[in-house]
């Protein structure tokens, strides 16, 4: 009778992990479509034995009595291919031993090797920086896993802490954010894949380009001296380059500044794009700008009329250095020019040229607004000009009568008269207007008084026989008062007869004079009609009875102040 012999394998248990972190797998058989028979390797194995083909027959499980310590449960030893073997196989129709003799074996194939996982991005661009992989738009993500024994059963996998779940088809993200992935896979025997995480950083936003300008720069106008430069930023996965074109011409990636002096004086188009390193392309952007290499140019004139005075041609004050100036493109920005080898001034109108006489050079040059500069060069030279005299007369003051300086003021009384004064060793001295704190103007003839008290400013003008002018002001503080004068007594007062107060023979007198402008000076006294002594810190040896003091004090200026005590000495 044909005795079939079924094997069955028994999990003993199953592996478990967190559910978060990993779902439960359990460890098990599996038989694959083309019958071969798989357990996992670390699980007991135990053999039964039956007569019947029939899933309901009676089974016995053998026992090893040679190794009995081994053989219930058994493990298999060797990873992927076992065997279970009887010797001497028989015919199964004349159940004889076959020769040649042979074994018969049972195919068994133990797994304890996990499956290994590959993802892929696609043709999307990524870019790993700091442990993050940062992905580009259009990005789908599938997960492929490949098993050396029993095959892939599944794929599982989480997106920011989600439950596990099967993966079935590409993972498409389209929020722009950060993920954390974890993924892993389960053979047919249950031996599970270590999780995998990644961080993935989601990135479709574009860099942003910003474009300066080093240098000569008026509105849109570059100089030859001046360079492009472009920058980029992106808050993403980092810009990768700048692509620029000029006019019609091809593609660049921009690696130092672009200079201008390489390109030709006309009208410019610069295109110019980031690219971030995922692939996103900035909007292409544009720049309109003129390269003006050209200076300007610039023509002098001399204008104005002279005339003669006292048998010498001078000038009428109308003799004036005209300049004019043109540019290609930028515009003139400033204008200089030099008389006699003189320093260059700035021009804005015609000016009145400086003093000279003889042969006038006149040097000037133009400088437009991106500073492109006319080559400085002697223009207009002419001979017998007439004597220019531009220059107002020469003004000064002296003082007649009390003056006192302190500091930075001068102080003078009301009886000081002030002189003004004016010089010209060209075309000669006119007049000489003034004023006295804004009131005038008034022409000067005679030395100038001022009696009220407190500062003054004085304004003069000095006009020329041409009427060339110049000015000049000073100040003046006028002090007309006297120092204040007071006094007191060595001792007390007795009393008082006919109205007057009454002091003891050895009284003494103390006098003390205070000047708040200028300051006391000197001070003198007399006695009863007496002669005037000076004032040396007190009066004594008064005589008895009736006592006259006149007491006279004088400031730095000269001004006075009186005073006159009466007293009686018993």
């Amino acid at each position: 009778m044909l005795k079939t012999v079924t094997l069955l394998f028994l999990t003993l248990f199953s592996l478990s992990v967190f559910a978060q972190e990993q779902l439960k797998h359990e460890k098990k058989t599996y038989t694959s479509p083309d019958g071969r028979f798989y357990v996992q390797k670390s699980l007991p194995v135990y053999i039964w034995m039956s007569t019947s083909e029939s899933e309901g027959s009676v089974k016995y499980r053998l026992k090893s009595e040679v190794t009995t310590k081994y053989s219930n449960p058994m493990y298999f030893d060797t990873e992927g291919y076992n065997t279970v073997r009887s010797p001497s196989a028989v015919d199964t129709s004349t159940h004889k031993t076959i020769y040649p003799l042979r074994d018969i074996i049972f195919e068994v194939y133990a797994d304890s090797r996990s499956p290994v996982t590959s993802i892929d991005f696609g043709e999307v661009m990524l870019y790993k920086s700091e442990g993050k992989i940062n992905l580009g738009t259009g990005t789908r993500i599938t997960l492929k896993a490949k098993d050396q024994l029993s095959g892939v059963e599944n794929i599982y996998y989480s997106i920011d802490g989600a439950p596990y779940k099967p993966y079935s088809e590409p993972i498409n993200i389209a929020q722009e954010k950060e993920y954390i992935l974890k993924y892993y896979a389960v053979d047919n025997v249950g031996n599970v894949e270590e999780v995998h995480e990644l961080t993935l950083v989601y990135d479709k936003t574009a860099p942003s380009s910003k474009l300066e300008i080093e240098g000569d720069k008026y509105e849109n106008i570059l100089s030859a001296r001046s360079k492009i430069i472009l920058t980029t930023e992106d808050q993403g996965a980092g810009s990768s380059k700048i692509v620029y074109s000029l006019d019609e011409g091809g593609e660049k990636v921009y690696t130092s500044p672009i200079l201008a002096a390489y390109i030709s004086q006309d009208d410019h188009i610069l295109y110019y794009h980031a690219e971030d390193k995922v692939g996103n392309k900035e909007v292409k952007r544009s720049y309109n700008f003129y390269v003006d290499k050209t200076p300007p140019t610039i023509i002098e004139e001399i204008m104005g009329k002279s005339f003669f005075s006292g048998g010498k041609e001078f000038s009428s004050g109308k003799t004036r250095l005209k300049l004019t100036s043109f540019d290609n493109k930028a515009g003139v920005r400033e204008v200089r020019y030099s008389v006699n080898n003189g320093e260059y001034e700035f021009y804005d109108n015609p000016v009145f040229l400086t003093q000279t006489s003889g042969n006038l050079v006149i040097k000037s040059y133009a400088v437009d607004n991106v500073n492109n500069r006319s080559n400085s060069q002697t223009a207009n030279e002419k001979t017998s000009i007439p004597y220019i005299d531009l220059t107002g007369p020469e003004l000064s003051h002296i003082y007649n009568g009390p003056k006192f300086i302190t500091r930075d003021t001068t102080f003078i009384s009301a009886k000081t008269k002030i002189i003004l004064r004016g010089a010209d060793s060209e075309a000669g001295m006119n007049r000489i207007e003034y004023s006295v704190d804004g009131s005038g103007p008034r022409e000067y003839t005679d030395p100038v008084i001022i009696s009220d008290e407190g500062y003054k400013v004085i304004d003069m003008t000095g006009f020329d026989n041409v009427d060339n002018t110049s000015a000049n002001s000073f100040g003046v503080k006028v002090d007309a008062s006297g120092p204040e004068l007071s006094y007191s007594y060595g001792t007390s007062s007795l009393g008082k007869k006919e109205g007057k107060q009454v002091y003891p023979a050895h009284t003494v007198l103390f006098i003390s004079a205070t000047d708040n402008v200028v300051g006391f000076e000197k001070m003198t006294y007399s006695l009863n009609g007496g002669i005037s002594k000076p004032y040396n810190g007190m009066i004594g040896n008064l005589p008895k009875g009736n006592n006259e003091i006149k007491i006279i004090a004088l400031d730095q200026l000269g001004n006075s102040s009186e005073l006159v005590v009466n007293f009686i000495i018993e």
